[in-house]
């Protein structure tokens, strides 16, 4: 038998990590949380087996089996979950997810794809530290061949990016050109403001702001956006979090400050529900306010079905206080949250889906996703900040009092290629 220790962590997935209590002070602000007691294993399965007896939301939902019957990690889990409304449990690798959040490092190509209905497949988005965003790939290209098979002769591309072997992509850049790149998937940084700007009609300034994963360097980053936009007195905000599949709930809260303003200061944001368990770790949370914080009437939203998670819980979080207004697709639809349970003896990082999350007027459960106020398709074929792409057009139309043009009838929502449970949903991309 082996004594593994076990972190409770409150830094990922919806778990409050800056969790301002409304009646503490600054300085006593951040709630500390014991780490769980050392639990006495086997081996990796029946760690995982024990903490689901423990902390799993859906505790009633628990089969009985027997964890060491099943031959990987990955497929107890499978087996474990209550597959009726949990998408997301999941273990991975300890150095790879602390990697990530701790310091926004991950491996691949960087960058997020989707198909269009007539099976274009398009960049979405990269990133500009990845081979893909070295290389100068853009959003709005269109991928023509990989190793010069095309497109259209490749049944599995998920299975085509995954390789550490070198790669010839053939893209069309969206002014006609034909571009070829030869990269390999390597380590890089993530930069999760994807895109800061301001767009002015109608004798004001909107600040636009593309934000693709809440990740603990996310703070310096949105730090110098907000800079950004006060120091160019925005008086409208658009936050675009069309492909942000969640992550640090710390940096969740933090851009909550942000965009709420004084509306929100000494209030309270929402509340953490555990199991009957752990009832007595339930708590609510709250804010005092930011110095960077911007003071807008309201807030627009573009989503998709790729935004969830601490996404969702910003969006959830702000309809007690400001006038919300949603352009895009319905969210994905992912009101719960995990702790992280870490092993070093294992090297895992088990996050099994722990609690939910309600707002201030004990909102949430929103498992079938967040519905928009203006379902408009999501336009790559346009970069970020162009005024002509249809989610930030029809934003900047109702800033100017112009008519929205329903443009659901005309075009058919792309399709993200799917993504690998875990890390993988939380980039987004490749």
């Amino acid at each position: 038998m082996r004594i593994v220790k076990i972190k409770r962590l409150l830094s990922v997935f919806l778990v409050v990590a800056l969790l301002l209590g409304l009646s503490c002070t600054k300085e006593n602000a951040i709630l500390e949380i014991e780490p769980v007691e050392k639990l006495t294993t086997e081996n990796s399965k029946t760690f995982i087996y024990d903490i689901f007896q423990d902390w799993y939301f859906w505790l009633d939902q628990l089969p009985e089996l027997d964890p060491n019957s099943f031959s990987s990690n990955e497929s107890l889990i499978d087996a474990l979950v209550y597959k009726e409304l949990d998408r997301w449990s999941f273990v991975t690798d300890l150095d790879a997810y602390r990697a990530l959040f701790e310091e926004a490092q991950t491996k691949g190509f960087g960058v997020g794809m989707a198909l269009t209905a007539d099976n274009r497949l398009m960049v979405r988005f990269t990133y500009k530290n990845s081979p893909m965003g070295l290389a100068g790939v853009e959003r709005g290209w269109e991928f023509l061949k990989i190793n010069d098979v095309p497109i259209a002769n490749i049944s599995n591309l998920g299975a085509a990016f995954d390789t550490d072997a070198p790669i010839t992509f053939t893209f069309a850049t969206p002014d006609n050109r034909t571009v070829s790149h030869t990269m390999s998937r390597t380590d890089y940084k993530i930069n999760t403001v994807l895109h800061r700007s301001i767009q002015e009609t109608a004798g004001k300034k909107v600040g636009y702001l593309v934000f693709e994963s809440f990740l603990s360097p996310s703070e310096e980053e949105l730090n110098e956006a907000f800079t950004f936009f006060n120091a160019e007195g925005i008086d409208e905000l658009v936050v675009d979090l069309r492909y942000n599949g969640g992550g640090d709930s710390g940096i969740a809260f933090l851009l909550q400050e942000l965009i709420g303003g004084s509306a929100v200061e000494d209030k309270l944001l929402g509340k953490v529900i555990y199991n009957e368990k752990h009832s007595d770790d339930n708590f609510n949370f709250g804010t005092r306010g930011n110095d960077l914080s911007v003071d807008v009437d309201r807030l627009f939203f573009i989503t998709t079905d790729a935004s969830a998670s601490a996404s969702e819980m910003v969006i959830n979080g702000m309809f007690p206080y400001k006038e919300v207004i949603i352009i895009g697709s319905r969210t994905y639809g992912k009101p719960v949250g995990m702790n992280i349970f870490e092993s070093e003896e294992y090297n895992m990082a088990l996050a099994p889906v722990t609690l939910k999350i309600l707002n201030a007027n004990n909102e949430g459960d929103y498992f079938n996703g967040i519905p928009v106020n203006y379902e408009v398709a999501d336009d790559i074929f346009h970069g970020w900040g162009t005024p002509a792409e249809a989610c930030l057009k029809t934003a900047l139309d109702i800033i100017a009092g112009n008519e929205i043009i329903a443009l659901k009838s005309t075009q058919t929502q792309p399709q993200g290629l799917p993504l690998k449970r875990g890390l993988q949903e939380i980039t987004g991309a490749y």
